[in-house]
């Protein structure tokens, strides 16, 4: 009778090693779904901000500062949106590297867009500097881009 309640024990022990298994492997396979839904959310959200210089291409010299022309008030009103939208974009990458770890595989690749994006754009600067609060993450990378170009000048 002892016996048979050992193989019971020893049963019930094994069976819940597999489903513990099993769970850790889905739990993996659910984190890597996340990962590639965040990814596609990211890349739909980054298509949306593009979208707007394939409808308004004038804007595009203007926002990656190529042009010393001033815009118009109304060109300045769409300025100050994309900058918003490519801030919110930005920041959203970095919080979903930070807070969700099957994302992080992609950080070298975001990490060096947003340092070429914040170099390239004093709207987007501009937007980030205009309320921290509002790009915690994103901030960084405006403030060393900021002290990087303050570092010559520093130095003449």
């Amino acid at each position: 009778m002892q016996f048979v309640a050992t193989i019971a024990v020893v049963a019930s022990v094994l069976v819940f090693a597999l489903q513990t298994r099993e769970l850790a492997r889905q739990s993996r396979v659910g984190n890597e779904v996340a990962g590639t839904q965040a990814h596609r959310e990211l890349l739909r959200d980054y298509k949306q901000f593009a979208d707007v210089f394939i409808q308004y291409p004038e804007l595009h010299a203007y926002y990656y500062d190529r042009t010393p022309v001033t815009p118009s008030a109304t060109d300045t009103v769409r300025l100050t949106v994309i900058a918003e939208q490519q801030a919110d974009l930005l920041e959203t990458a970095l919080l979903t590297m930070i807070n969700l770890a099957s994302y992080s595989w992609v950080f070298s690749e975001w990490d060096s867009y947003i340092t070429r994006a914040v170099a390239s754009s004093s709207h987007l600067r501009a937007m980030v500097n205009s309320d921290v609060d509002d790009w915690p993450t994103l901030e960084p990378y405006v403030a060393r881009h900021d002290d990087a170009q303050a570092a010559p000048a520093a130095s003449s």
